[in-house]
């Protein structure tokens, strides 16, 4: 439940006067009173009463709320002899007697100095506000009583209640006090399993006194457990309860199947709840993405090579998701060996890669979250070698499931030697947006590593007529599968143009250059063509008059 410090509301039954706790307070060093009452001296308490007094209270916070009905009276205590008054602000209410306390001909102010207390009674249905000062006329502490015809019933109240998805199983007292769910509480990577807690509580924050039924259906065959921390058998679960502090267990129907589920949570029919939940499944595929071209003659051992061939990857359930730390190692298991051999085949290309395949075959690391990726390498043996060879990672699940990825190619060239360059198109519009290529090969006449860089073009790129690039090239700039490009502005003046580029850093250092054209956006016409449209129109006016003269004839 709530953690506020509640009394359970009592209608038309005998309880408690309330009171103001103890008020303990040390006086600046410059007064000359006794001591000033603060907010720390001030609250609202409810101690035992009488079959005769205080019918009618409903609740009562430690603090600065209660709620009443008109039948009942609070009693303001002061324990010390602190300074200060309380004092009604607004509201139907009024004080009606004290003890060593003295109040006022209007009734709504009673002063303070010694040990000793007033009582508050309400005359009518609203809203009480009451505010403690100190001597000094400064307000401590503001109470808020609410006055009803009756106190509400043991029921429900979902503006007093809390439903969160939990990471554990754990019930203590007041521990559910917020709606924020726990992170990877609602997408589950890895256990399979997520929980749900609630606090329900009545209209005053307390729990419910009137047992009824708590009732957890989920969606899509996922397995509900209220209460147990223990897979269920079934999608729906029952519990008998007075829905104080309670949790519910969502496990995926199969160990290691994904499931998204949707759980109902009712009491008494009375929809308390819903969470979506995606539990995760065990790895079944592992997808690679963003394959380099590793740069020959660097080996990968087991560190992160500068030059290396290197690859993304993801385990993915069988419904497609990420799977973090989907796999454990695989580096020397005989059945993973005949897996990549099986898969893989011979080398290919004008020179044998080396021992790419079997470096980038086993699982180096392991993703950590659902967005996140591992991160492989493979070797390139033979510093003048260049090719390619098919291979695949693989490795075993959390349930020791072999799996492996589709082939995919490793590629190893070597630096920059030759290159060229290129333009997306041969004619652009004003105001266009073109692609310059740069295409490197190394000594081979393969695509060049991914690390070889475009040394000297920094200052030495041009594009003319004008255009400019959107993002200047730059020395540092690095080649991807065997190419580089960059964007520019095409200009907005009509003609023929050249662009022109000088790579320092590779053995072809000569400038390249082509040719491109900027033609207007819009179709134009010319005078001849205005002059022939006029002629053509004349031409046909006069056919229509000559028409016109033999019909008039004919009549």
């Amino acid at each position: 439940m709530s953690t506020k410090t509640n009394f359970k509301r009592i209608a038309l039954v005998a309880v408690s006067a309330l009171g103001i706790g103890v008020l303990t307070s040390v006086a600046p060093a410059s007064a000359t009173y006794g001591g000033d009452v603060t907010a720390t001296d001030v609250s609202i308490t409810s101690t035992t009463g009488t079959a005769t007094a205080n019918i009618g209270i409903c609740y009562v916070s430690a603090s600065e709320k209660a709620t009443v009905t008109t039948a009942a009276t609070l009693t303001f205590t002061n324990a010390t002899s602190s300074n200060g008054y309380i004092k009604v602000l607004s509201g139907p209410a009024a004080w009606t007697g004290a003890t060593n306390f003295t109040v006022n001909a209007a009734a709504d102010k009673v002063t303070m100095g010694v040990t000793g207390s007033a009582t508050l009674k309400a005359s009518a249905v609203g809203t009480v506000k009451v505010t403690a000062y100190n001597a000094s006329d400064a307000a401590v502490e503001a109470y808020t009583i609410t006055v009803v015809a009756s106190c509400a019933g043991d029921a429900y109240s979902a503006s007093k209640s809390y439903f969160r998805a939990v990471a554990t199983a754990s019930v203590t007292a007041g521990f559910v006090t917020t709606n924020v769910d726990d992170s990877g509480s609602t997408d589950v990577a890895t256990a399979g399993v997520s929980y749900i807690a609630m606090a329900l509580n009545d209209a005053y924050g307390a729990n419910l006194a009137t047992q009824g039924a708590l009732v957890a259906t989920a969606t899509n065959g996922a397995l509900v457990n209220i209460g147990v921390d223990a897979a269920g058998s079934t999608s729906t679960g029952v519990k008998a309860t007075v829905a104080s502090d309670e949790y519910i267990r969502v496990d995926t129907p199969t160990a290691g199947t994904p499931v998204s589920t949707t759980v109902t949570v009712t009491f008494n029919g009375t929809v308390v709840g819903t969470k979506t939940i995606k539990l995760r499944g065990y790895g079944k595929s592992i997808a690679v993405t963003d394959v380099t071209v590793g740069k020959s003659g660097i080996a990968y051992t087991d560190t992160s090579t500068n030059g290396a061939g290197s690859f993304l990857y993801q385990w993915k359930d069988a419904n497609g998701d990420v799977v973090p730390g989907g796999a454990v190692s695989a580096t020397t298991s005989t059945g993973l060996t005949t897996l990549i051999t099986a898969a893989v085949g011979g080398d290919t290309g004008t020179t044998a890669v080396g021992n790419t395949v079997a470096r980038a075959a086993v699982s180096p690391t392991t993703t950590t979250g659902t967005t996140s990726y591992g991160d492989g390498k493979y070797t390139c043996t033979g510093s003048t070698k260049s090719g390619s060879a098919s291979i695949v990672v693989a490795g075993y699940n959390a349930n020791l499931d072999l799996v492996s990825s589709a082939p995919f190619t490793a590629t190893c060239g070597g630096v920059l030697d030759t290159w060229t360059i290129s333009t997306d198109k041969a004619s652009y519009a004003t105001g266009d947006i073109g692609t310059l290529t740069v295409t490197g090969k190394d000594v081979n006449g393969a695509m060049v590593t991914d690390i070889a860089t475009l040394a000297g073009i920094t200052n030495n790129a041009t594009i003319g007529g004008g255009a400019q690039f959107i993002a200047a090239p730059v020395n540092a700039d690095t080649f991807t599968k065997g190419v580089k490009t960059y964007k520019f502005l095409v200009g907005n003046t009509e003609g023929n143009y050249g662009a022109s580029v000088t790579i320092t850093g590779a053995t072809d250092i000569a400038a390249k250059t082509l040719q491109y054209k900027v033609a207007s956006g819009t179709t134009t016409v010319s005078n001849a063509d205005v002059l022939k449209s006029i002629v053509a129109l004349i031409a046909s006016i006069n056919k229509q008059i000559q028409a016109l003269q033999k019909l008039i004839l004919k009549r």
